[in-house]
């Protein structure tokens, strides 16, 4: 049996479902917002782990960045080549799984944005994802990691959800926390032009201390929680998990 994120059809089905106008367009200021954390310098290489269409890989080159995007996804490899053709940018694209992809000492930071990390069933796995960042930062290179964390998905927790997004499409979603809050099983439902696909996929679902925790354990040296990537308190109003972490 495929696992769900060696899946063409779930990347394609929910690909304007994740990747919505308002996420593209916010992704100017999420960069804005990342090079102010990392005080990075000009011409920097940076790594976009898990890039997807490349939101961010695109603005890091805007920005004078030197950028590689890895995705696991051909499908959206292609779209960010296209992009980064039609404005000018010079951007390297790599297909890789990200538990394989390692570059031993060649960025100056790495960012993995929207969630992109907790795929895998087995926490090892996460833990070799850990590793190859750390090992292809440079030394004092900088890990800029995104996504929602335990504690502000349990304030928020709802069973069911759904929307409708500009283009028509509609999602319905359910939710099924499992092992001890350390898992959550998604059931989507993608409603396009009459027609109706389901996906299943789960995501290991982390605390800021249990980040924290496996991160130093795979040898960062600094670690810290923000609450957004403006860099506020990870506290009970906080939007989402963002861990910088140096090696």
């Amino acid at each position: 049996m495929t696992d769900w994120y060696d899946d063409e059809t779930f990347w394609e089905d929910t690909e304007s479902v994740q990747f919505t106008d308002e996420r593209r367009q916010q992704a100017s200021a999420e960069v804005d917002h990342i090079l102010t954390m990392t005080k990075l310098p000009a011409g920097a290489s940076v790594l976009d782990l898990g890039c997807g269409p490349g939101r961010h890989a695109l603005e890091l080159a805007r920005h004078g960045c030197r950028v590689t995007g890895v995705d696991r996804t051909v499908r959206y490899l292609e779209k960010a080549a296209n992009a980064a053709s039609e404005q000018g940018l010079e951007i390297e694209w790599v297909e890789a799984d990200m538990r394989r992809f390692r570059r031993d000492g060649a960025f100056d930071a790495v960012v993995n944005m929207l969630t992109s990390f907790g795929y895998f069933t087995d926490p090892a796995e996460d833990r070799l994802v850990a590793a190859n960042i750390l090992a292809s930062l440079k030394p004092g290179g900088q890990l800029v990691m995104e996504m929602m964390g335990k504690e502000i998905l349990a304030r928020i927790f709802r069973r069911y959800d759904w929307r409708e997004e500009p283009d028509g499409t509609a999602l319905l979603e359910e939710r099924r926390l499992a092992e001890d809050w350390s898992w959550v099983d998604v059931r989507w439902i993608v409603i396009r032009e009459q027609q109706q696909r389901e996906h299943r996929f789960g995501l290991r679902v982390y605390s800021a201390y249990e980040l924290k925790d496996l991160l130093a354990a795979v040898g960062f040296a600094q670690v810290a929680a923000y609450g957004s990537l403006e860099g506020t308190p990870y506290d009970h109003e906080a939007k989402r998990l963002v861990v910088v972490a140096r090696k």
